[in-house]
């Protein structure tokens, strides 16, 4: 079987995991605590069914995809931000000053992608062109601040011992491997150029299609209410950890005015 054969396969995995997780979520009830979550499922259906239904070397696939990609973009971003907030859920504090760091980051990076691109433009650059490069400039920007941000989270869940849902915690590793492969994918294209898009995207499609499922198994009814954390150095590190973890966020809620 070709590669293309193979991403076709798992491309119609992709849709067929979307559906049930999509499913899942609304029949368990998870959805009304994994909101924008359960909205990007939604999406992934319809998005996950054109890419099969249109030849990708047409006009259409491309007008098609510069609407689709940009509602993509704010998808991963809220679902980050919901991620962020149920992790500290309990930490208003932190929360509050990650947010704006969050909003702040984001804006910066998307500038500075614009702005790095624009000495290759030159005034016979085709119109066509320039759109395109400030459309892969702001996926960049909005990407690369996403994926700090993601590694931030896991930062944060392997120093400090958070009590959390597995439900969460689950979520948490399986949306980071999901974003970070969905980036990876994307810079080594945009490096190697299109002699390694096939390689890429069958490696890309196929991580899509077993997070998909993954998520439909390992999210449950009984994962709320089972409460864990990341393993980390000992009861004496867990109570110093968290004992510093709860005067940072008292102090941040004074400064707030909270």
């Amino acid at each position: 079987m070709s590669g293309a054969a193979f991403v076709f396969c798992f491309q119609i995995l992709t849709l067929a995991g979307s559906a049930l997780t999509a499913l899942k979520l609304y029949r368990d009830g998870l959805y009304r605590r994994y909101r924008m979550f359960f909205l990007l499922f939604l999406f992934n259906i319809p998005e996950a069914a054109w890419t099969l239904l249109i030849d990708v070397h047409t006009q259409l696939y491309e007008k098609i995809w510069m609407v689709t990609e940009p509602i993509l973009w704010v998808l991963y971003v809220v679902v980050v931000f919901e991620l962020y907030r149920l992790v500290l859920a309990n930490h208003k504090g932190l929360y509050s000053l990650g947010r704006w760091i969050m909003y702040g980051a984001i804006a910066v990076a998307v500038l500075i992608s614009i702005l790095s691109l624009l000495p290759h433009f030159k005034p016979t650059t085709p119109q066509h062109s320039r759109m395109l490069g400030y459309f892969f400039a702001t996926k960049r920007g909005v990407d690369s601040s996403l994926v700090i941000f993601i590694l931030l989270i896991l930062l944060f869940l392997s120093r400090y011992p958070v009590r959390l849902s597995r439900n969460v915690l689950v979520h948490t590793a399986l949306y980071s491997f999901y974003f970070l492969s969905e980036t990876v994918s994307t810079l080594l294209v945009s490096v190697f150029g299109l002699k390694v898009y096939t390689n890429v995207d069958l490696v890309r499609s196929g991580i899509s299609s077993l997070c998909c499922f993954a998520w439909f198994f390992l999210l449950t009814r009984k994962g709320e209410e089972v409460e864990t954390n990341v393993p980390l150095f000992g009861a004496e590190y867990e109570r110093r950890a968290l004992m510093q973890l709860e005067a940072l966020n008292a102090t941040l809620l004074r400064v707030s005015g909270r």
